[in-house]
């Protein structure tokens, strides 16, 4: 079986890396990738754990890893929580939570997908013709396969509602020793997610590059033309932070936006092409390494059990309709649950807001960090933070039941009814 993967950001990569480990031949046609326009990533456990079990542990050495996550209030940075995620959150979940630069990310999964024999080309691509899996480039060459993944374009989509301006810098660890303030120190020094919680928007500030350099981004309405003036009356050390930015990029999201279809014939899509988790709960990234993961485990499996390809041909609109079976329901609910948390992170003053930090002050990741006896945010997170454990073995049971099933029903498009569906949508 040949697999073309059109993009080169992380998904694509990782699902190229999936499927050599199970001895597919993966063709990956590269875009450009513009790594300074949103530099850095956070990772939580369920994407680290993967990463390890792909045998990526010297990526992850590149990446800082994160001791808590602060929750602070918009007007004088006091903390409502110091949320730990450290060593405690990788015993139960498999992995670490992590924050690391797009390019030192990318040049890693490189590394790996090379050293395993994926072929890497930079093109671009006019056409793909869903029905024989071909891709005509731009220069007009074409290039056969069995299966394309798209992993860099949204086609037919609906919208989900939203608007939102993102303002975004990168800033020297050199620089933020230079403003000599204590106050401000006490940020830096710390390998944690600093957030900001404030009316109508929200500010994240983390290390990448071993503490060399941090990211700040600051997610809002937009209702102000620069980030300086939207974040009047915070936190005096946000301001002085934002007075040393180098640059500052500022992105408008008018829309979040999902197809009505990931599958057409032997064509899938993949990353933000089928879904674009928004990026407040950190779980943007994790969940496109599942998808990845999921879809390159079902390409390999198909290809292990079919003895020639065109055995494997004829079957692959129904193994690519499975994938999307298996991950959508969770990319819905991962949406949603980062809209929800947005909210809850921009709530004005008020009662609402109070209880919010009551909540939060008490909060943790897993069981033995929430101080609260009521166990409302570890008990949520569970589900997601372990998403890594135990993915790839799911995915081979749905798989061999999908498989073993299929010939004896022809109800639904894989021959998997509804409430197996519903059984692996994790």
């Amino acid at each position: 079986m040949k697999v073309i993967i059109i993009g080169g950001d992380v998904p694509a990569l990782v699902c190229a890396i999936t499927c050599r480990r199970e001895n597919v031949d993966v063709i990956v046609l590269e875009g450009d990738v513009d790594v300074e326009a949103s530099p850095g990533i956070q990772i939580p456990p369920n994407g680290t754990c993967l990463l390890r079990q792909l045998g990526l542990d010297a990526v992850l050495e590149k990446a800082d890893v994160l001791e808590t996550i602060d929750f602070r209030r918009y007007t004088d940075g006091s903390v409502i929580r110091s949320m730990p995620c450290g060593e405690e959150t990788c015993r139960v979940y498999g992995g670490s939570w992590v924050a690391i630069h797009r390019e030192d990310l990318l040049q890693g999964l490189r590394d790996r997908a090379r050293g395993l024999g994926v072929e890497m080309r930079q093109a671009v691509v006019r056409e793909v013709v869903c029905e024989t899996a071909e891709v005509i480039l731009d220069d007009g060459e074409r290039v056969q396969g069995d299966v394309v993944i798209e992993a860099d374009e949204v086609r037919d989509t609906y919208q989900l509602g939203i608007d939102e301006v993102i303002y975004q810098t990168t800033i020297s660890r050199k620089h933020l020793e230079a403003l000599s303030n204590p106050r401000i120190d006490e940020l830096w020094q710390r390998r944690s997610i600093t957030a900001w919680l404030g009316p109508d928007q929200h500010v994240i500030f983390y290390p990448v590059r071993q503490g060399q350099a941090f990211v700040l981004t600051l997610y809002g309405t937009g209702s102000t033309a620069d980030a300086q003036e939207s974040s009047r009356g915070w936190d005096d050390r946000l301001q002085s932070i934002l007075s040393i930015a180098p640059s500052i990029t500022t992105s408008r999201i008018p829309s979040l936006t999902s197809p009505k279809t990931w599958t057409r014939k032997r064509m899938t899509l993949l990353g933000t092409a089928p879904c674009q988790v928004p990026a407040h709960q950190g779980q943007e990234t994790a969940s496109s390494l599942e998808d990845a993961v999921v879809l390159g485990t079902i390409l390999g499996l198909l290809n292990q059990h079919a003895m020639k390809p065109d055995q494997s041909r004829p079957l692959l609109p129904e193994a690519l309709q499975l994938y999307e079976d298996l991950r959508r329901p969770a990319a819905t609910q991962r949406t949603q649950s980062a809209l929800a948390c947005r909210r809850q992170f921009q709530l004005r003053n008020g009662v609402t807001q109070q209880f919010r930090d009551w909540v939060l002050s008490g909060a943790g990741l897993t069981r033995e960090t929430e101080v609260g006896w009521w166990k409302m945010v570890s008990s949520g997170q569970e589900g997601v933070l372990a998403g890594g454990m135990g993915l790839i073995e799911a995915t081979r049971r749905a798989f061999e039941e999908w498989r073993q099933t299929r010939p004896a029903s022809r109800r639904g498009s894989c021959g998997i009814g509804g409430m197996r569906r519903k059984l692996y949508a994790w």
